[in-house]
């Protein structure tokens, strides 16, 4: 597809066109050329930093409207490339430096996440993602490193591997390189214009919040990115919610088509062919992929251990496996962190962090399959040592760590929750 659209540079290669190229004499969905095209653009950057390649244009197809250069090679085939001039080089690029994590690939649904948040950084000194775990909260603060252009350094912390909130200084430290010392981290940042990212901050948050006052309050140029799985609550910070993406309303038959107009959708289908499921995506599976994913409220993490999981067990095989145990324990990336290798694991790693108050009611609350009010809650759990207060103080807890997500009703007592993410319940 990549060659029919540079061959046919500036012009609009409609759906047929591409098929007729790419799958030459075969009948092949019309839904295959949205998964090949999402694959290829994450590929080739497509989108990345400003950087546009290929474009879609409604009703008709696609059309490759980057600068192009051809070039006699010595062989019969011909080379393009496109000119350094068109990433826009002549900007200032951040340093970062190696031991930041490299730019991850492009993620699905999130094009506007990363401007907005881009913008905030740029403007606020100390903005906090919040979100569910496997929401996908350190990828987005990874690509905004990475595309904000402004700082003169770049420093990722990882704290998700500090057990102990005495040590958080001592790592802030080393992400830095150099000796520890409160007065050593200062006098490193005071007079540069550096992008500092604390990462997985909520199980050491008080100390991290002491870290955060110190850097704001004794240096003029340090903008502090953080990822949490609830707010610092500090004067000053900005917060960003990252909401899970997108899924299809129960509104009756979805076309294949229409389903991918979803970014959880796309994800899913993207993870299967990952995952070696090769059949085409027909309009009869659209409606059970959209079922799961509505399930998994369209968490990045749950959808991805799920479709991972297509290839050799197959759709109806997968949806029937989300009310098994053995669902909760599908490995993910071998790479990831523990606390995300498992769906379970993402899960004990949120209820460890509870106090024993909010523990009993998360459990208690799990018996409702999806939304809930207050008055319902509190009817259900409300017993002689466990008053009115301090279950809606849980309640709020809950809300606050990402645990519960809030859907406001028609009046206060009238709004409801639901257990996020979407989990496969054990």
């Amino acid at each position: 597809m990549l060659v029919a659209l540079v061959q046919n540079h500036g012009q609009v290669l409609s759906h047929a066109e591409l098929m007729a190229f790419a799958w030459p004499g075969l009948n092949v969905e019309a839904s295959n050329i949205r998964v090949q095209m999402t694959h290829l653009r994450r590929e080739i950057g497509c989108g990345e930093n400003g950087d546009r390649y290929i474009v879609s244009v409604a009703g008709r197809g696609y059309s490759f409207v980057a600068p192009v250069i051809w070039e006699e090679a010595s062989e019969v085939t011909q080379v393009w490339h496109v000119p350094l001039s068109y990433c826009d080089s002549s900007r200032t690029a951040p340093c970062v430096p190696k031991a930041f994590p490299p730019r991850l690939s492009h993620p699905i649904g999130r094009d506007e996440n990363i401007a907005k948040l881009s913008q905030m950084v740029a403007e606020r000194r100390f903005v906090t993602i919040v979100g569910a775990g496997g929401v996908g909260k350190t990828t987005l603060a990874i690509l905004v490193a990475h595309a904000v252009r402004m700082f003169e350094d770049a420093r990722f912390v990882d704290l998700s591997t500090v057990d102990d909130e005495a040590a958080v200084p001592s790592a802030i430290a080393s992400a830095l390189e150099i000796p520890f010392s409160e007065g050593d981290v200062i006098g490193r940042l005071r007079s540069r214009r550096a992008l500092v990212v604390l990462d997985n901050c909520e199980h050491v948050i008080d100390a991290a919040a002491d870290i955060v006052v110190s850097l704001l309050g004794r240096t003029n140029g340090v903008h502090i990115l953080a990822t949490s799985r609830e707010a610092f609550r500090l004067p000053g910070e900005a917060v960003f919610l990252l909401r899970p993406l997108g899924v299809p309303p129960l509104t009756g038959r979805l076309t294949a088509d229409q389903a991918l107009l979803w970014p959880a959708i796309q994800l899913f289908v993207e993870r299967a062919v990952d995952s070696g499921h090769l059949e085409p995506f027909v309009d009869e599976q659209a409606g059970t992929i959209a079922a799961i994913c509505r399930r998994l409220d369209g968490n990045p993490l749950a959808i991805e251990l799920v479709a991972g999981r297509m290839g050799p067990y197959g759709l109806d095989r997968v949806a029937e496996l989300l009310d098994n145990q053995l669902a909760l324990r599908w490995r993910g990336s071998r790479y990831a962190t523990p606390r995300h290798q498992t769906a379970e694991a993402m899960m004990d790693w949120s209820y460890a962090l509870l106090s024993e108050a909010d523990q009993r009611v998360f459990r208690g609350l799990s018996v409702f399959p999806g939304e809930f009010s207050l008055d319902a809650a509190i009817a259900m759990m409300e017993d002689d040592d466990f008053e009115q207060a301090d279950i809606i103080e849980s309640i709020g807890n809950l809300i606050d760590k990402s645990l519960l997500s809030l859907h406001p009703g028609t009046g206060p007592r009238n709004s409801s929750c639901r257990v996020s993410p979407g989990h496969m319940r054990r």
